[in-house]
């Protein structure tokens, strides 16, 4: 029982973290390529920084997405990234 509520708090840690990390690469496309918000992209690119998350990773959804508010597709590209290290 204990390996199965190990693995449900990890699976949705893992969830978190992607939604989390899917939600700053969006703002990061609105501010960088949407509007062309100097200071707020910098201000985000410091928070992926800050918080440590794989930068080719967000590059990756960055530039491999056609669609970011598309959950199906980022998961789909974020997997593939997590799985080999490579662009899907």
């Amino acid at each position: 029982m204990s390996t199965k509520v190990q693995v449900g708090t990890e699976e949705a840690r893992i969830r978190n973290d992607r939604q989390a990390v899917f939600q700053l690469v969006r703002d990061l496309v609105q501010a960088q390529f949407n509007s062309g918000d100097e200071e707020l992209t910098k201000r985000l690119w410091q928070d992926v920084a800050d918080r440590d998350i794989d930068l080719d990773r967000v590059i990756n959804l960055m530039y491999t997405c056609s669609f970011h508010e598309d959950d199906y597709e980022m998961t789909k590209v974020d997997e593939t990234y997590q799985k080999t290290g490579l662009v899907g």
